[in-house]
């Protein structure tokens, strides 16, 4: 699944689309994770005013008040392209000033479209409830002691919690708690205040050298130029079942939290 580095290197990459003019709309007849009726011809001669992200949802503005938002669930892509064959999975697509069209495909259609007010987006029912942005000042050591503080679970489960914060996602907890070096064993509630610092500095510097590094390619993803990621070559513990430890002599394990698979160091990580 995209997480928060794809999704933003995704959005960068749409930069060049804000101001330009919807001329075409495609969609497919296929159902995606949200069914909905939504008649997206009403976007043809709209303007896009602003493309930003919040979590792993990306969020086009748009000049008749109206927010798009485009979701990837688990192998969604979005591509810019100068021709549009209508392949298999592409369920949305327009067409803009510039000649180019920008298609979203989803194999597995677990991903989402929706358009909904400007003004109403905070209420939307997949973003009211997000936590906090880890780039963001609110991802500090005080905001996160507070929220794990009475949580028994263990630590790599509750940094999946979209309420705590946003668009992480395995790969990304899997290298912050290497990189924190505490273990994904360790009760949410038993880190003490200098290792949840480590850890939310940790955690910001993952996401950030993921993002400069254009994500992770894992499987489906890739940018809106259809290029790869190559933060996977920068991962210490992810997918390294077996292999030994880049700071000592271990094999990293492998384990299955939450129905997730964790990667980790028994000898590195505490």
């Amino acid at each position: 699944m995209p997480e928060l580095p794809e999704i933003e290197t995704i959005r960068r990459g749409l930069s060049s689309i804000t101001n330009q003019k919807i001329q075409q709309i495609f969609r497919s007849d296929k159902k995606l994770r949200i069914d909905n009726d939504l008649d997206l011809k009403k976007l043809i001669n709209q303007n896009i005013l602003s493309i930003y992200r919040q979590a792993r949802y990306l969020l086009i503005d748009l000049s008749n008040q109206q927010t798009l938002i485009l979701h990837l669930g688990m192998s969604g892509r979005i591509t810019l392209s100068k021709n549009f064959d209508k392949l298999k999975h592409d369920h949305f697509a327009c067409c803009l000033s510039s000649g180019e069209w920008l298609i979203y495909n989803d194999p597995r259609r677990f991903g989402f479209i929706d358009l909904i007010t400007t003004e109403s987006i905070k209420n939307h029912k997949m973003l009211k409830n997000l936590g906090v942005e880890p780039l963001s000042v609110d991802f500090n050591e005080k905001y996160l002691f507070e929220q794990l503080k009475n949580k028994t679970l263990n630590i790599k489960t509750a940094l999946m919690d979209n309420k705590i914060v946003v668009g992480v996602g395995n790969i990304y907890i899997n290298e912050s708690l290497f990189d924190a070096r505490i273990s994904p064993l360790r009760n949410a509630n038993s880190l003490n205040k200098n290792e949840i610092k480590k850890l939310v500095a940790s955690i910001k510097k993952i996401i950030a050298n993921a993002i400069e590094m254009g994500g992770s390619s894992i499987s489906d993803y890739q940018n809106t130029r259809g290029e790869l990621g190559f933060f996977q070559n920068l991962h210490k513990v992810y997918d390294r079942n077996n292999q030994k430890c880049f700071d000592c002599d271990c094999n990293i394990e492998r384990i299955v939290q939450n129905q997730r698979s964790s990667f980790y160091c028994k000898m590195c990580q505490k």
